[in-house]
């Protein structure tokens, strides 16, 4: 993923700008056979006992993420990685969120601009999930753009993590208008590029109207003091390969926090089963 001797740098930029981007970041036949893979469970709606994905607003979510093949699980534990992270944190990190997604244009829906430095617990009675920020919490996100991305990619408040701290989760364009001249835009990527940041950055997927859909991998890294977060589903073809820094950040004897994000809300699931059956 990155050399070890690029931490130190990685570690200075991620505390005075808040986040590092890496250009091909991955190896072009892990991409390729990442890529692969996705590609079906993408295009079919998790129903009935088929595995695929969890549609919400524009974007197709395939969050059973691990259970697609070792190749995910290694760029998601890729050792360099880890190595940043748990320094970054002072603390052994696990994998508290994670997800691969794509995003489809639209002329109504948008992200808002939010911080990740919280937790998210699903209650069960109101089926929600019901969000907590964690205004001392420091942690690590990866996204890794999994195809070409020309509009709808990242943006983020560059130092933001400064002085996002609080109990405030999302921020408004007009709360944000005093540091316009520090949104970075991750637009123009190719696949395989990878950015890294400090999750209590202030960030959204920038909207866009038109244009290809976009496709991605999303990792959250906590700390111990955390809680574990999503449960997490592998293949019992890819256990006897793990070693134990892996089994530790995939939460190997923890019992989950939380549902996976998002549960497609009822409308939304009614509409997608119409369209399964129209094309099965």
């Amino acid at each position: 993923m990155f050399s070890n001797s690029k931490i130190p740098e990685y570690l200075d930029r991620l505390e005075h700008d808040g986040f590092v981007e890496i250009s091909d970041c991955l190896d072009h036949g892990i991409l390729e056979r990442v890529n692969a893979v996705v590609e079906r469970p993408l295009n079919q709606l998790t129903i009935n006992g088929k595995r695929g994905f969890v549609e919400t607003r524009n974007t197709r979510f395939l969050f059973e993420t691990f259970f697609w093949g070792k190749d995910i699980i290694d760029i998601y534990t890729s050792p360099n990685l880890i190595q940043l992270a748990d320094t970054f944190v002072n603390s052994e990190v696990h994998i508290s969120n994670h997800r691969i997604y794509r995003t489809f244009p639209c002329k109504t829906k948008k992200m808002a601009w939010h911080i990740d430095n919280k937790i998210d617990e699903y209650d069960n009675e109101q089926e929600r999930f019901v969000t907590t920020v964690l205004p001392d919490e420091k942690g690590l996100i990866i996204i890794v753009y999994l195809s070409d991305v020309n509009d709808g990619g990242l943006q983020l408040v560059k130092g933001s993590h400064l002085w996002s701290s609080g109990n405030k989760e999302v921020w408004s364009n007009e709360e944000l208008k005093s540091s316009t001249e520090n949104i970075i835009t991750f637009n123009e990527r190719k696949k395989g590029t990878a950015i890294i940041y400090d999750y209590r950055c202030v960030h959204r997927a920038k909207p866009y109207r038109t244009g290809p859909a976009r496709t991605s991998l999303f990792g959250q890294f906590s700390s111990n003091n955390s809680p574990t977060g999503e449960p997490i589903l592998l293949s019992t073809s890819d256990i006897p390969f793990l070693n134990d820094i892996q089994k530790r950040v995939l939460n190997f004897g923890e019992n989950p926090t939380t549902q996976n994000w998002p549960i497609g809300s009822k409308p939304q699931n009614i509409i997608s089963f119409s369209k399964y059956l129209v094309n099965s």
